[in-house]
């Protein structure tokens, strides 16, 4: 009986250990994107103008994000690290949107 109680522990201690270096291994690069994400949300929101488009690809980054940290709480970590870079993605394409209309306004400007 002790014998098999001991391997159950190790078992569980093994499981443990693996879970910790699977949380490790992705959470730099989670957090990273989670603070470039937030950051870009930040910087959004001070915007004057939102470029037709732009506001739907805010919408869907930050919900994004909020998947991403719910996720993160349930310990799917490799999910959470995926829909981050989703989220990323979607940011990615708001600040295109925004560039190219700025770009945009400034070449009219200058050929006026």
């Amino acid at each position: 009986m002790d014998a098999i109680l001991t391997i159950v522990f190790f078992a569980t201690l093994l499981y443990l250990f693996v879970q910790f270096a699977r949380q490790e291994c992705i959470q730099d690069e989670y957090e990273e994107a989670i603070f470039d994400i937030e950051g870009r949300l930040d910087w959004a929101r001070t915007r004057r103008v939102f470029p037709f488009g732009m506001t739907a690809q805010l919408e869907v980054a930050g919900e994004l994000l909020g998947r991403a940290k719910d996720l993160w709480q349930a310990n799917q970590w490799q999910k959470a690290y995926l829909v981050a870079l989703q989220s990323q993605e979607a940011m990615n394409r708001a600040q295109s949107i925004y560039s190219s209309v700025i770009i945009a306004r400034q070449r009219r400007a200058a050929a006026k």
